[in-house]
């Protein structure tokens, strides 16, 4: 049986996949169709998991299986992940990729500020920094950013890429805190949270188009189901990891980032990356941080 540590590092090369297709499902689309339809698709590959035929996998959810309580817990999680979502969609959009990605490097501190305070988990000085030269990458990277035409303080997708890891860090925390100190089985957690972002996601849909049928209007391309499947294959690995008892946040939060490494070399191979060789010393200070925490576990 795979390890906790496993599923998290399967969970962040899946990540880097989703970063990937997201870049290429928002070519020449607006944030909000986007978001829709890669959460419509989300749901979707959960409504199976609500008919007995699934009885077998082991994820079987059951309606009567959460309360009202329960729905409004999860529902905290989708509001988080959504705002996540609109946030991270027009980042990836404008920016490249090795920038959106480092600036989401920097979500392992905010995951260690909230892992201490609600679990106690402290990290021995390696461990730290290990954490801390992860998150230095992104300020190397501002630098490199220069002569992009990117100034990091200065530019509005930076800022929302920050807002989007800080959102994602809390809901690595909540998820934690709802799996294993509300006992909510971590089926009902996903599948519900997957209806619900559809749900929101919907709703503002509607208000940003209302009156403004082309604001509706979305390109179509495999990359926008492939966006919304992928985020809930990467987050079911990550659930399997949080539910182990002695799971880490911060080192989940750390293993989710080798996305960051699966979507530089896909941007460099595809897409046609900048300052490649000054780009992969920062990727290999990611590396580096994420081998020395598996080590030290």
């Amino acid at each position: 049986m795979l390890s906790w540590i496993a599923f998290g590092i399967l969970a962040g090369i899946t990540l880097g996949f989703y970063d990937y297709w997201t870049k290429r499902a928002m070519a020449g689309n607006t944030v909000f169709p986007v978001v829709f339809w890669s959460a419509l698709f989300g749901a979707v590959a959960w409504l199976p998991f609500f008919t007995p035929i699934t009885s077998a996998t082991g994820f079987r959810v059951f309606v009567s299986n959460t309360s009202i309580v329960d729905q409004l817990v999860i529902l905290v999680k989708g509001l988080a992940m959504t705002g996540s979502w609109l946030f991270a969609y027009y980042s990836v959009r404008e920016l490249p990729m090795s920038y959106s990605g480092v600036v989401r490097a920097s979500g392992p501190l905010w995951t260690l500020v909230g892992g201490m305070l609600v679990f106690g988990e402290f990290l021995t000085p390696l461990q730290l920094t290990a954490v801390l030269v992860s998150v230095c990458a992104y300020f190397l990277l501002s630098r490199i950013g220069k002569s992009e035409g990117i100034v990091t303080l200065r530019n509005a997708p930076m800022a929302m890429m920050l807002v989007a890891t800080i959102l994602s860090a809390v809901t690595t925390v909540y998820d934690k805190y709802i799996v294993q100190n509300l006992s909510l089985p971590i089926a009902d957690v996903q599948a519900w949270s997957a209806i619900h972002r559809l749900l929101l996601a919907a709703v503002m849909l509607f208000i940003v188009s209302f009156g403004s049928a082309s604001a509706r209007q979305v390109r179509w391309s495999i990359w926008i189901p492939l966006t919304g499947l992928s985020w809930v294959f990467a987050e079911w690995l990550y659930f399997l990891a949080i539910a182990d008892p002695i799971a880490n946040v911060t080192y989940l939060s750390i293993f989710r980032r080798m996305s960051l490494v699966v979507g530089f070399v896909l941007s460099v191979l595809l897409i046609g990356e900048k300052n490649v060789h000054r780009k992969s010393l920062i990727i290999g200070l990611i590396l580096i941080s994420t081998i020395t925490l598996v080590l030290e576990q």
